[in-house]
């Protein structure tokens, strides 16, 4: 599901940016969620989508922890589009984040089967 949100969103960046950022930012959220429920946990509505990447970045730190950062900027982006009435990102934005969030997709599938379970 994470990969189709990354095709979405690069889809739609010419078209709407705030839904692209939604598929972005789905993408990220799925992606880490994933390794979570491999691990048998559960993440809930408490602490929000930042807890889910608090949760597997205190994980892959080090040495993946850094090739995550794109998904906090791509929350902000994400939250300003839905929360703002002006939305200042740019389709040339999300290009520029899809690469980020498709190493994000790429971490999960790889370290999927390889985390411990809790």
């Amino acid at each position: 599901m994470a990969e189709r949100h990354l095709a979405s969103a690069l889809v739609l960046a010419d078209n709407d940016v705030v839904l692209a950022y939604d598929a972005l930012h789905g993408a990220n959220r799925k992606a880490l969620t994933a390794i979570l429920v491999a691990q048998g946990l559960r993440p809930t509505r408490a602490g929000g989508h930042i807890a889910v990447y608090e949760a597997v970045h205190a994980q892959l730190e080090p040495p993946l922890g850094r090739d995550l950062a794109t998904y906090n900027r791509v929350r902000r982006t994400r939250n300003a589009g839905d929360y703002r009435d002006e939305h200042e990102s740019v389709a040339g934005d999300v290009i520029a984040d899809h690469p980020g969030c498709q190493k994000i997709v790429d971490i999960a599938k790889r370290v999927i089967g390889q985390m411990p379970p809790f």
